[in-house]
């Protein structure tokens, strides 16, 4: 007990040591304007807390940690694996917006506020996406994905406003992850792996204030026109390291957007992200048995503004069949769970996750749900 104690205790260091190697890659001032993030999540990462970089050995490493490739042996791809995400809040703010008027009459503008009021501070939220990806046996992978994420916003108590936010996103992108080599960390022996990730974005972005009779009078032409076009080019970059330790334990390090790069004057660069994380196998005996729990732990965008606790992401997978996996974790405090059913090559995910919309944790829970169905050999 005491000596996995100690173990415990030295790749915590380790883990620090990552952290701190990633603050020194963080830019020294960022950039004044900022598009929204370009953010991929299937729902197995969600129903862990979003604990994932130190995993990194499906798909979502394409978008969260290239290293990880270097640890897929078996090819995979799919044509299809399509994820939908809607919020607590998307029915009751829908139906309120949709049923708002757009006549110029006192009465109108007065019912119109009312409304408006019944939901101020509340938020829809609906992500649709689609990949299609190819894992190779030698540490590479490619991928397309095509993304929505919409968000609308009741704002300003006193003039209440509709904030519109959308971005519809195509990304291609290709990594390649490869050996580091073996050497000692800590006394034990740890191999692992560098990756380097390629994506070029192509986003349509809206992000504008209405009243309500602006916005009740839109039309698809309109937001349509109302939205901003760009593109861009940049780079993702990792490592993960497995030690030789009972837990078969890894570690690892995410630093997405390197170059920060604009997508276009009026949208904005792409904020840059580093995220550091661990993982654990804690089962001993065959393969089989140790594949069996998981257990991870990451930091998330650990040069963002925001308290340690916003940023701690916990996780566990469990094994339950061959067909069925089970999730939980914590989320900046809030609880996540899941779970993937797997009959042949049909794959269905659910998951339940939170963010926190507030300053502070605990000030605004916004509870969210995502399901997928995918088709992968």
């Amino acid at each position: 007990m005491i000596s996995r104690t100690i173990y415990n205790l030295r790749y915590i260091a380790l883990s620090g040591l990552f952290a701190w190697l990633a603050c020194l890659s963080a830019p020294g001032m960022a950039f004044a304007g900022q598009a929204h993030p370009l953010t991929y999540e299937t729902p197995r990462s969600q129903g862990m807390g979003g604990a994932f970089v130190a995993v990194a050995d499906d798909q979502q490493a394409l978008f969260s940690n290239p290293a990880g490739l270097g640890q897929i042996t078996d090819k995979s791809y799919a044509v299809l694996d399509a994820t939908a995400e809607i919020n607590q809040d998307m029915r009751r703010v829908k139906d309120k917006t949709d049923g708002l008027s757009d006549a110029d009459t006192p009465e109108a503008r007065a019912s119109n506020n009312r409304v408006l009021s019944d939901v101020m501070g509340q938020q829809s939220r609906l992500v649709a996406s689609t990949l299609a990806y190819y894992l190779g046996s030698t540490g590479f992978g490619a991928g397309f994905l095509y993304q929505t994420i919409a968000q609308i916003g009741i704002e300003r108590p006193t003039n209440p406003r509709i904030r519109a936010k959308a971005d519809v996103d195509a990304v291609l992108t290709g990594a390649v992850a490869r050996p580091i080599g073996s050497r000692v960390v800590f006394g034990d022996s740890a191999t692992g792996h560098w990756g380097l990730g390629m994506k070029f974005l192509s986003r349509r972005s809206l992000d504008r204030e209405y009243d309500a009779r602006d916005f009740a009078a839109l039309s698809e032409d309109d937001l349509r026109n109302d939205a901003l076009k760009g593109a861009a080019f940049d780079l993702d970059g990792g490592v993960l390291y497995k030690l030789a330790n009972p837990w078969n334990q890894t570690v690892g390090l995410s630093v997405s957007n390197v170059f920060e790069s604009e997508i276009d004057s009026r949208i904005g660069r792409l904020p840059r992200r580093v995220d550091v994380g661990t993982a654990i196998r804690p089962l001993s005996g065959s393969p089989e048995r140790s594949r069996k729990l998981l257990l991870a732990a990451d930091l998330a965008d650990i040069t963002s503004d925001g308290t340690l606790f916003s940023k701690l992401r916990l996780g566990m997978e469990a094994r339950m069949r061959t067909w069925l996996t089970l999730r939980g974790g914590l989320r900046g405090g809030y609880l996540s769970a899941g779970a993937t059913a797997k009959f042949r090559e049909a794959r269905f995910e659910f998951a339940t996750y939170s963010e926190e919309l507030g300053e502070r944790p605990g000030d605004r829970e916004d509870r969210r749900y995502s399901v997928s169905m995918a088709v992968d050999f």
